[in-house]
């Protein structure tokens, strides 16, 4: 089949979850070699068979770096003191490469990785953010959330938080309504999966919806039942191909999140698309 155009894709078939698990290693298209990072990606409870795993090569990490490296611009800049709580201890790691990112920005990077969620550690978090004056980071939503309520009357905590970075997890507008109550700051939120090569889109300035990384990736929004294109505007399951990927490269591959492309250009007057808030997968049911 010859492609032409991007309106072509819609022609070639649909890539899953299963054939991932089943036809992984037949998917690489680079020697063993080249490949830098091989991550395994745990079957969901109720799900039996191979798990599946996902190759990349150094370049495909530096792409995500790049994107880091340029999409964070809008809440991080030189003088800023950047915590990392996501897992930051592999190279390659989502916490390593967003670290990475911040870095060529200017920002100071402090990494403590990912945090227990019941909260043991939390006072040394809370002291490291008023030793070292920390002003933004990256962390799930429910750890954001937690430590904002937390250090609700740590006035120096709470005056030095400019910003913050939410990703990995569904964002529960109440955890980001209380994170932008407490610590009086912007709440930017990434959707993004480890297929996609972590990185997927991301607020703007604006923060009305998430920009695509377009450069990198081009995405669809689909009928789940019929695989159908859906206009602008109409909610769907999130489908994307990669359009630089060497290790792995991906047609069509069916996330099972929903969402939609907003309609009208951003406020923030950038050109590219925007995808709407994704939704958490329990609401997959309803579509």
């Amino acid at each position: 089949m010859s492609i032409y155009s991007l309106d072509a894709i819609e022609r070639l078939p649909f890539t899953t979850h299963e054939d991932l698990a089943e036809y992984g290693p037949e998917m690489v298209c680079v020697p063993a070699s080249k490949v830098s990072r091989i991550v395994t990606l745990l079957a969901t409870s109720g799900t039996t068979g191979p798990p599946k795993r996902v190759w990349f090569t150094e370049g495909d990490q530096e792409l995500m770096t790049d994107y880091i490296h340029n999409g964070l611009r809008v809440m991080t800049g030189p003088g800023d003191v950047f915590l990392v709580l996501m897992p930051c201890e592999r190279p390659g790691s989502v916490g390593d490469l967003v670290a990475k990112g911040v870095e060529r920005i200017g920002s100071r990077v402090i990494r403590l990785g990912a945090m227990p969620q019941d909260g043991s550690r939390d006072r040394e978090i809370y002291e490291i953010m008023r030793k070292e004056g920390v002003t933004t980071g990256l962390a799930t939503a429910p750890t954001a959330a937690r430590l904002a309520t937390g250090s609700a009357s740590d006035k120096r905590i709470c005056e030095n938080m400019r910003t913050i970075l939410l990703s990995a997890q569904y964002v529960d507008e109440r955890d980001k309504e209380l994170i932008e109550n407490f610590w009086d700051c912007h709440v930017y939120e990434h959707y993004g999966m480890t297929e996609m090569g972590l990185g997927g889109a991301m607020a703007c300035r604006a923060r009305v919806g998430y920009h695509p990384r377009e450069a990198d990736l081009f995405f669809e929004i689909i009928d789940p039942h019929t695989g159908d294109v859906l206009p602008e505007g109409v909610f769907g399951e999130i489908v994307f191909t990669t359009l630089t990927r060497q290790a792995m490269p991906l047609i069509r591959y069916r996330t099972g999140d929903m969402s939609r492309w907003l309609p009208g250009p951003c406020p923030c007057g950038s050109v590219l698309k925007r995808l709407d808030k994704v939704g958490d997968r329990a609401e997959r049911k309803r579509y």
